[in-house]
């Protein structure tokens, strides 16, 4: 027999639907999300170095992480790895932010059972990416994530980026998920400014929109975007937050935060730059896996410089962590 939050017979919801109803509710309000790193130590996932980094972004005061995407370098995890990050994640987190699990791939099949394993495991909600490689049709985008949509009750943010995928998700399908209550959002990802300013006010308003180039995000923002999906909050949560908020100057010295950094990694912009920063700042683990390598000593030099510097535009990720 289910058990019941209440007993009138006429209102009475289960304890799992009610949690789900509260956690669909809790996704729509996150403005900020970090893409999490996943540390690794010799014996494969570091739980101590993900809870530390976990309490750092409860302490900065961050909405939610997505873990096990592409910076937390999902596609080089296990099965059983993915389940020990996004447990130790929920385990700590302990309701203070939402957990949402990356769980899409470029096959339907795959991207089902890692959203049941999910949402199992008590995730918060879903990041799925439109398919990569595979190279579907539009229409075949849309019936793989109406899919997954349908194997879960988990609100979900679709992860549409063209730079990966070489495949535009864009109104067309955002137009074909209308009625797909349980796609509440999508991440535009490298480059997708003017096609998010140009959208139908329909699709504006039917869907919560999130910034996931830290380029665009002040314009983003400025354009009536939502929030900000961002590897950044790995090295300075506490802006993260604090732009979600709307405090005053913050998009902009997140702008110079990033500029200082792409400037001092050339570019780069990956899981192996962001752990090699976090080592630097946090004394965090910078291993990274195949076929990712670490920085190059120029480039680490250049980090260090910079982050060593008083001037340095990440200054306030030294704020002191939980414990």
């Amino acid at each position: 027999m289910v058990s019941l939050s209440y007993v009138d017979e006429d209102y009475a919801v289960p304890l799992e639907q009610e949690r789900e109803m509260r956690m669909r509710g809790r996704l729509s309000n996150i403005r900020t999300a970090t893409a999490l790193a996943t540390p690794f130590d010799g014996a494969g996932i570091d739980r101590a170095g993900l809870m530390t980094a976990i309490d750092r972004q409860v302490l900065a005061g961050v909405d939610g992480v997505i873990v096990c995407d592409v910076t937390g370098e999902g596609y080089s995890l296990t099965d059983a790895e993915r389940d020990i990050v996004l447990s130790t994640c929920l385990e700590q987190a302990g309701g203070r932010l939402a957990v949402i699990a990356a769980t899409g791939t470029y096959g339907t099949a795959r991207s089902i059972a890692l959203t049941q394993r999910a949402q199992q495991l008590g995730a918060d909600g879903l990041l799925v990416t439109v398919p990569y490689y595979s190279k579907p049709t539009k229409a075949g985008v849309a019936n793989h994530l109406r899919s997954i949509a349908d194997a879960t009750h988990l609100p979900i943010i679709i992860d549409d980026d063209p730079q990966r995928t070489v495949i535009e998700g864009g109104a067309t399908l955002l137009s074909a998920l209308m009625d797909v209550e349980n796609i509440v959002g999508i991440r535009h990802g490298a480059g997708r400014l003017l096609a998010f300013v140009h959208l139908d006010p329909v699709l504006r308003r039917r869907y919560h929109h999130y910034c996931g180039d830290e380029v665009d995000v002040p314009a983003f923002l400025a354009c009536g975007g939502h929030g900000v999906v961002s590897p950044a909050g790995n090295l300075f949560p506490f802006l993260l937050a604090a732009m979600g908020r709307g405090f005053p100057g913050a998009s902009a010295r997140f702008a110079q935060q990033m500029a200082a950094l792409l400037l001092a990694t050339g570019g780069q912009w990956d899981a192996s730059a962001i752990k090699a920063a976090g080592a630097i700042l946090w004394g965090s683990a910078d291993a990274v896996r195949l076929p990712l390598v670490g920085i190059d000593a120029e480039m680490r030099d250049a980090l260090q410089r910079l982050l060593a510097s008083h001037e340095a535009p990440v200054e306030e990720c030294r704020s002191p962590v939980v414990a």
